[in-house]
């Protein structure tokens, strides 16, 4: 294996959705940003935490930025901007940075997706994604997984949907990596669950992957696995191979042992929170 085979594309993806959020409308009422990304945090913008932990990392390649423009977001290391609406969906942002890819003359096996409002990533956990990746090969999606104990003993009541498994109750970090064939396949899918997830209340008393199992039950091959789930028996490997029939591709978790790595800010109180999180566990010269 080549260094290049362990480098990889990373799309940092910026936006908002079209009718803004409560976090948003608290901490920005006069509209000065057009993305949570820009907002500031310690310093510097929420993004800012992310990108540098990102490049820190020996396996990414280069940095592309979808969903804000140059103009918008200013960086004094090189980055690429892929031209994209802040408000289109993940799916077709997606296919936006893989058209883009292409067009540079690039043919990667796996793009790695970062999300732009997690600042308590580090660069450790990052290269545990990626090595985890690397020793596997061969999937179509990784999917990175916090274990639900670990981010409640750093964030209790955080309010992530969690799915619970026999043996792991985990919910999704804040990296994942697709093939070009699962961007391509599954980019109305990407989109829809994407939907599916902002209609989430975290403010509910119970939140449940009720709409996930929604989504999942319009296929017959998932039926099995919802049931298993239902009645406590599903394990993560399961879910994994349920995953994989019902899309068409190959699926693989990742677990990653850092509450930061799970936690993005979708509410004012994720603000506070991350905050003082990240005063605690880095240097204002970010972490190595």
């Amino acid at each position: 294996m080549t260094s290049n085979d362990r480098k990889y594309p990373v799309f940092v993806l910026c936006g908002e959705d079209a009718r803004r959020r409560r976090l948003m409308e608290a901490v920005d009422p006069d509209q000065h940003y057009p993305s949570k990304a820009l907002l500031p945090f310690l310093g510097k913008r929420i993004i800012d935490w992310q990108m540098e932990a990102l490049r820190q990392s020996p396996y990414v390649d280069e940095l592309y930025i979808i969903g804000l423009g140059e103009a918008e977001l200013a960086f004094e290391f090189p980055v690429h901007y892929v031209p994209s609406e802040t408000t289109s969906p993940v799916g077709e942002k997606l296919s936006r940075g893989l058209t883009f890819l292409e067009a540079q003359g690039k043919k990667p096996d796996l793009v790695v997706i970062s999300s732009s409002d997690a600042p308590g990533i580090q660069v450790k956990d990052i290269n545990t994604f990626f090595e985890k990746m690397v020793q596997d090969r061969g999937s179509d999606v990784y999917i990175s997984l916090v274990p639900e104990s670990v981010a409640e003993a750093a964030f209790p009541k955080s309010g992530r949907v969690v799915a619970r498994f026999k043996d792991w109750q985990v919910f999704p970090g804040e990296l994942y990596a697709l093939s070009p064939r699962a961007i391509q396949v599954q980019r109305e899918v990407i989109s829809e669950l994407g939907a599916v997830r902002r209609k989430i209340d975290r403010k509910a008393r119970r939140i449940s992957l009720g709409p996930m199992l929604q989504y999942l039950a319009r296929r017959p091959k998932t039926w099995l696995l919802i049931l298993k789930y239902l009645l406590g028996l599903a394990t993560l490997a399961d879910g994994e191979r349920g995953l994989s029939a019902a899309f068409g591709c190959q699926t693989r978790g990742i677990i990653i042992q850092d509450a930061g790595f799970g936690m993005d800010i979708d509410l004012p109180e994720d603000l506070e929170r991350l905050t003082a999180y990240v005063k605690q566990t880095k240097s204002p010269s970010m972490d190595g």
